[in-house]
């Protein structure tokens, strides 16, 4: 019954996960994912929740992040993903517009 909600868009019977946990299911693809197109989409989703959490991102996934660019330097799409992210978690906009209005 669950899966004719679903398929005909019926509310969810399930807690939505968390950001955190969402965020922990990603670094465990990328830390566990043989193949290149997997860890490539786990770090592509790790970069769009990067803005909105932050924190929950550098703590959970830097070591993942600092790994992939060692280990898969090779391909420049997923070492853009991995240098955006890490940019996201370090650097704070609000930060940088304040002193772009301040010029």
């Amino acid at each position: 019954m669950n899966f004719l909600r679903g398929v005909m868009g019926g509310q969810p019977t399930g807690p939505q996960p968390t950001g955190a946990e969402t965020i922990q299911k990603l670094c465990d693809r990328v830390a566990s994912s043989t193949l290149l197109e997997d860890r490539r989409d786990a770090v592509r989703a790790l970069k769009s929740l990067s803005k909105k959490y932050r924190l929950e991102v550098g703590t959970m996934a830097m070591d993942h992040l600092v790994q992939i660019l060692q280990t898969d330097r090779s391909d420049t799409e997923i070492l853009g993903y991995a240098l955006d992210t890490l940019y996201n978690v370090v650097c704070n906009e609000e930060e940088e517009e304040q002193g772009k209005l301040n010029m």
